[in-house]
C-alpha cells in the first residue's frame, strides 16, 4: 500500500466519522428535518475520497 493510498483511506475515515456525526447532529438533537446540504456535501466528499482511495490501491 502508497503512502497516497493509505493519506486517503485515512481521510475517507474521518470523513466518514465526520458524515456520522453531522447527521446525528441535525437529527437527533436538533427538530426533526431533511439533512441539511452540508452533511450530504461531506457524505459525497467521502464517496470521492473513498473512490480515489480505491483506484489508487487498485492502480
Amino acid at each position: 500500500m502508497s503512502a497516497l493510498t493509505f493519506v486517503l483511506v485515512l481521510l475517507a475515515g474521518i470523513l466518514f466519522f465526520a458524515s456520522i456525526i453531522g447527521i446525528y447532529i441535525t437529527n437527533v438533537t436538533a427538530k426533526p428535518g431533511g439533512i441539511p446540504r452540508w452533511v450530504l456535501g461531506l457524505g459525497l466528499a467521502t464517496l470521492l475520497v473513498g473512490a480515489a482511495a480505491l483506484i489508487s490501491a487498485v492502480v
